[in-house]
C-alpha cells in the first residue's frame, strides 16, 4: 500500500505518523509536529483505503456487505493498539514470582468463593466435558481475574488496526475475518465486542479463530456469548481443553521428590514414560502417599532448575499448554486449581526472585 501513496506528501506524512506511533513516539509529540493535523488526516485516509482494499478478502470469506459496512464504515485506527504493540514488554519473571502473582492469595480466596457460589454450573460443565472444575476456575482467574479485567478495546477496531499497520498484520487479518464472522452470526453486538488490545476477549480470553472452533452455547439461548454469559464462557473453556486432549479423572500433574543424583537426561518430554515406571525409578509424590493413574504417560519438569520444585506432568498439562504455550502459565493454572480445591502450596519453595526466569506473555 505504501508505494501507491509515496508521491503524495500528505498521505506519506500520515504513514510516517503511524510509523512514529508504532515506534513509541508519544501521541502528544506527534500532535505538536508542524504537520501533525495533516498527518492524522492522511493516516485516516490510508486506513480508509485499507478498509476498501480488505473488503474483497472479507467477501470471499463469506462476510455479507451490510455486516462489513456496519463494522468498518466509520472506524478509525486505534492508536493505543499501535503503541502497545510496539512497547509490548518481553516481560520476564522468575517462575516463582509468576506463580506467586497469578496464584495469589487473593485469587485463591476468590476462586474458593466462586467454587461454592457456582457449584451447580461448574458441576454441569464438568459432567458434560470431563474437565476438572477447579482448572476451569483457575483459567478464569488467571485470564481476567474472574471477569474483572476483560479489556476495553473494541475487538474489530483493534484487529483492523493490527491488520493495517505493524508487525502483526497476518495475525490481525486472519483474526479480523473471524471477528466479522462472529458479528455476522449475531452472538454479540458490535458495541459489546470488548477485548484486549491484541484481540483476546471474554471471561477466559479467547481469540476469534479459537472462538469459532470451540465456543459453546451452554445455556441454549442461541448465542455463544463469552462476554456476558458466564456459563457459555466457562463451558467454552472446558470444551477447548477437552478437544485439546484433556482426559477425565487424570490430574494435570504432581509435585514430586526425586532420588539423590537423579539423571538430568530423564528431565523433559523426551523421557516420557508411565507413572508406574517413574515410581519404580524412585520418583515419589511430594505430598501424597502414592501416585494413581499408574498407566498414564507423564514426564518430569524442573521449571525453576535444580534449586526449585520438580513436577511429574501428564497429557492434561499439555492441554493447558495449548491454552498458552508457556510452562510457567500451565504450572500456575495447575497450582491455582489445586489451591482452590483446598490443597496447600508446593512443598518445596521456588528459588529467590531473579535466580531463574520464565517467559510470561
Amino acid at each position: 500500500m505504501t508505494p501507491r501513496f509515496r508521491n503524495f506528501p500528505v498521505l506519506a506524512a500520515g504513514l510516517a505518523l503511524l510509523a512514529a506511533i508504532a515506534a513509541g513516539a508519544p501521541l502528544a509529540q506527534a500532535k505538536n509536529e508542524k504537520s501533525g493535523a495533516l498527518a492524522r488526516m492522511a493516516a485516516q485516509a490510508a486506513f480508509n483505503q485499507f478498509k476498501r482494499d480488505f473488503w474483497p478478502r472479507a467477501r470471499r470469506a463469506g462476510i455479507r456487505r451490510h455486516v462489513y459496512v456496519q463494522a468498518m464504515q466509520y472506524m478509525t485506527p486505534d492508536w493505543d493498539v499501535l503503541r502497545r504493540m510496539r512497547n509490548q514488554a518481553e516481560f520476564r519473571l522468575s517462575t516463582g514470582d509468576y506463580v506467586a502473582r497469578y496464584a495469589s492469595a487473593a485469587r485463591i480466596a476468590t476462586g474458593r468463593q466462586k467454587l461454592t457460589r457456582l457449584s451447580g454450573l461448574l458441576g454441569a460443565i464438568e459432567r458434560r466435558y470431563g474437565v476438572d472444575r477447579h482448572v476451569v476456575l483457575a483459567i478464569w482467574g488467571m485470564e481476567t481475574n474472574y471477569g474483572t479485567r476483560m479489556g476495553d478495546h473494541n475487538l474489530i477496531r483493534a484487529l483492523a488496526t493490527l491488520a493495517f499497520s505493524g508487525r502483526r498484520k497476518r495475525y490481525g487479518r486472519a483474526q479480523l475475518i473471524a471477528a466479522l464472522k462472529i458479528l455476522q452470526r449475531g452472538d454479540v453486538t458490535l458495541k459489546n465486542m470488548k477485548a484486549s488490545w491484541a484481540g483476546a476477549f471474554g471471561h477466559t480470553q479467547f481469540i476469534p479463530t479459537t472462538y469459532l472452533g470451540y465456543a459453546q452455547d451452554f445455556n441454549g439461548d442461541g448465542r455463544r456469548d463469552v462476554w456476558n454469559t458466564l456459563s457459555d464462557a466457562l463451558a467454552s473453556t472446558a470444551h477447548y481443553l477437552k478437544r485439546r486432549g484433556w482426559r477425565r479423572g487424570l490430574p494435570w500433574g504432581w509435585e514430586v521428590r526425586l532420588p539423590a543424583n537423579f539423571p538430568r537426561r530423564l528431565i523433559g518430554r523426551r523421557a516420557m514414560r508411565s507413572v508406574g515406571q517413574w515410581a519404580r525409578l524412585g520418583v515419589r509424590p511430594a505430598k501424597a502417599k502414592r501416585f494413581y493413574a499408574l498407566k498414564a504417560r507423564a514426564w518430569l519438569i524442573r521449571p525453576a532448575g535444580r534449586r526449585g520444585p520438580a513436577f511429574l506432568v501428564t497429557r492434561n498439562f499439555r492441554a493447558l499448554l495449548a491454552y498458552n504455550n508457556a510452562v510457567a502459565y500451565a504450572l500456575a493454572v495447575g497450582i491455582l486449581a489445586d489451591r482452590i480445591a483446598g490443597g496447600g502450596p508446593p512443598a518445596r519453595d521456588f528459588p529467590a526472585s531473579g535466580q531463574q526466569t520464565a517467559s510470561v506473555r
